[in-house]
């Protein structure tokens, strides 16, 4: 159990550095035919997790419509790009690092570029990067989580063992007084014994005085017996 909290507290650390790490690149992307110039960044996590936190992340900027994996949102109000709406479009896939997240934003006449608009890529590419910061920190949470349970497992383990511990010496104590007790009674039974066989000793003394006594009272009886007969 230890192991594995140590191996969580690690994984954890281990997304800090790689959330150092995060780069938002500059990308051109085939989207319903149509070649758009956007920005990407890859985050080192499960697909479905980010996936659905970058949905949630568009939902908040206007109504979003997708289809398998591609979500455009026709009037995005960005207030950090731009004082008016914007079009999105964007595209989250799979990719060898982790979870590739591209947006491109159409001003109307043009894409947030470096070239076309500094300003508003920097606003671009500072929500994409605080984006996967965000994720990396969700997973983070989420790890931390995990590994309180096995914390918490652990000690409750840990109790359950010195629980043991104490029951065992109490059973050993316990198991120390039986054998004390059952000595004693040994040793009360061999006395018991000898004094049983004292006992049978004298009964048989007692037996033969009372055999006597019955010998001297038979021939009591005959001695008054004889009386009788003599009185005929």
């Amino acid at each position: 159990m230890q192991k594995i909290v140590f191996t969580l507290l690690l994984f954890i650390a281990s997304q800090f550095v790689v959330a150092q790490k995060v780069k938002v690149s500059e990308s051109t992307e085939t989207i319903d035919k149509l070649e758009r110039s956007g920005l990407f960044v890859v985050i080192d996590l499960d697909q479905k997790m980010v996936e659905k936190m970058w949905e949630k992340q568009l939902k908040s900027y206007g109504k979003t419509e997708s289809s398998k994996g591609t979500y455009t949102v026709p009037v995005a109000n960005v207030s950090e790009i731009s004082s008016s709406p914007v079009k999105i479009v964007s595209k989250v896939e799979g990719s060898g690092k982790g979870t590739k997240v591209w947006w491109a934003i159409d001003m109307g006449t043009t894409h947030v570029t470096k070239e076309s608009n500094s300003s508003a890529y920097k606003a671009a590419e500072k929500i994409l990067y605080e984006f996967a910061l965000e994720c990396y920190r969700v997973d983070v949470n989420n790890q931390i989580k995990d590994a309180e349970k096995a914390l918490n497992t652990s000690v409750k383990n840990q109790e359950r063992k010195v629980k043991d511990g104490e029951n065992l010496v109490r059973d050993i104590d316990k198991n120390k007084q039986e054998k004390i007790n059952l000595e004693q009674k040994i040793k009360d039974n061999a006395a018991e014994l000898e004094q049983l066989k004292k006992d049978v000793e004298q009964n048989k003394l007692d037996q033969a005085a009372a055999a006597s006594d019955v010998e001297k009272m038979k021939k009591a009886v005959d001695v008054v017996k004889a009386k009788l007969d003599e009185l005929k």
